[in-house]
């Protein structure tokens, strides 16, 4: 239950080295359409950050660039916090991305979806084997190993594929809506799911969101993004203590606190 003091304020973590900078990014693509205008964003080691825009506002755009999945029509995005580099020279991105729909291969069994990482990484397979399936469990899924994605509910096998994912030990996560699709009781169990993930192995969680409940629920700091082009209108700290449970997502201040969030969002609408 977070203490009767906490509030949701504007400003951002204290100074300190950031895993990820994001300066001066902008996406235009093809047909002209412009994604994304001028985003600044800094990510810090092991903190829980939610994107929190309308739908359009290039939330998803942001993280595909950030993943190297996309290219930046301007701006950079630099890792000063990574702490190691390919055989080039180059700084190793370490995340993981966990997208809208599970994307798992519908003729494999759950290991093995969680296992195709851990062999494009040329892992030996008695280590690979023992690690996905110990994730599997981690995420509640044992004993549904050789169960292919036919044969599971949506909320298992979105379980799959946070598994995914993290079997590669990340450093950071990617997220993009991954439970929009789920209905509120899933949802809400896989919100405090991925909490107890996060907190026992901190790594940096970026939560792309529309929604002001889940964003004040998981996060430690939400950034809320303004309509198309995309751009940052405001950071908010939500200074409520972990872990967090059912009490505090009935208590009077997750009201307050939502309320704040719904404002800020409403302005960076109307911007």
């Amino acid at each position: 239950m977070a203490n009767a003091g906490s509030a949701l304020v504007a400003g951002g973590p204290a100074k300190r080295r950031p895993l990820v900078s994001i300066r001066g990014l902008s996406k235009k693509f093809s047909n002209g359409t412009l994604a994304l205008r001028d985003v600044d964003l800094d990510l810090y080691p092991g903190e829980f950050v939610s994107l929190l825009g309308p739908s359009g506002c290039g939330k998803s755009t942001l993280l595909r660039i950030v993943s190297d999945l996309s290219a930046p029509s301007a701006g950079t995005v630099d890792w000063p916090g990574a702490d190691s580099a390919d055989a080039y020279g180059h700084e190793e991105h370490s995340l993981g991305f966990v997208f809208q729909e599970p994307t798992l291969m519908p003729w494999a069994p759950a290991l093995e979806n969680v296992l195709l990482p851990l062999r494009l990484k040329h892992m030996p397979m008695t280590e690979a084997r023992e690690r996905a399936a110990a994730m599997l469990e981690l995420v509640g899924l044992r004993g549904f190993e050789k169960s292919y994605p036919r044969e599971l509910s949506g909320g298992m096998k979105m379980r799959v594929s946070i598994a995914r994912a993290l079997v590669t030990e990340p450093k950071v996560l990617l997220m993009d809506e991954p439970f929009a699709a789920l209905d509120e009781i899933t949802r809400h169990k896989l919100n405090d799911d991925l909490l107890t993930l996060w907190e026992a192995n901190r790594f940096t969680a970026v939560f792309v969101t529309h929604s002001v409940f889940e964003s004040v629920y998981l996060s430690q700091r939400i950034v809320v993004m303004a309509a198309r082009p995309g751009r940052v209108m405001s950071e908010l700290m939500v200074d409520a203590p972990f872990p967090r449970d059912n009490l505090f997502r009935t208590s009077p201040e997750y009201a307050h606190l939502c309320r704040l969030g719904s404002e800020a969002l409403l302005k960076a609408i109307n911007a």
